[in-house]
């Protein structure tokens, strides 16, 4: 079955050395080809004899992204190649009035952010790009004759309390609470909603919530 069409799509995305690991002498012990990611042991704790040494792990999932090596690779994984698989699939369900969530996990410094934000221009991650393709679409729609409107919330979540970015002030003592409503699902209550008519007024939110 195409990934298009599941409930749940997962991809993994592998980032360069850090300039710690770089200056210990760590080597890439991760590799990708096509759907799989293949996990290496390190050489120190492989083992020999009769015991079964399994040196590799191969694992299968939706996607997997090589993003930590040249970027003139032909198989490095860059911003607009996640974006072209994850991105345009969410925000074509979106418009087709399904609820969407792209759920990004991992440890710090794992690339979470790189993956989501991003940088300027080409290095811009999910969340700017998806912004900027759905204004387009909407320009594109409005052409004929159809009609939007979009709302933006900018929350964080953090030792387990939650803060509205564009109000940090609201709720007690600035945290707010998580509820769940009898048909729309979980929701956050009195979180701020910003209506927004661009994809520069979205930024100007994000720069905003950046900030608090």
């Amino acid at each position: 079955m195409s990934s298009e069409h599941k409930n749940v799509v997962v991809a993994v995305r592998c980032r360069p050395l850090n300039s710690r690991e770089a200056n210990r002498g760590a080597s890439c012990l991760v590799s990708m080809r096509d759907q799989q990611t293949v996990l290496k042991k390190p050489p120190e704790l492989q083992t020999s004899g009769k015991t079964e040494d399994k040196s590799q792990r191969t694992y299968t999932f939706d996607y997997s992204y090589w993003t930590a090596g040249d970027v003139n690779d032909p198989k490095y994984a860059s911003q607009e190649v996640v974006f072209n698989d994850i991105g345009e699939a969410v925000l074509g369900h979106a418009l087709s009035g399904y609820h969407c969530c792209v759920f990004a996990y991992g440890q710090t410094g794992s690339g979470k952010s790189y993956t989501m934000m991003g940088g300027s221009g080409h290095d811009a991650g999910l969340i700017p790009r998806i912004c900027k393709s759905l204004f387009d679409k909407i320009s594109q729609d409005q052409q004929q004759q159809a009609s939007y409107h979009v709302e933006v919330s900018y929350l964080e979540i953090y030792n387990e309390r939650v803060r509205d970015l564009l109000n940090p002030q609201q709720g007690a003592g600035g945290s707010l609470r998580v509820r769940e409503h009898p048909s729309l699902g979980p929701y956050v209550e009195d979180l701020s909603k910003a209506a927004v008519d661009s994809y520069g007024a979205v930024l100007e939110h994000m720069s905003q919530g950046n900030k608090a």
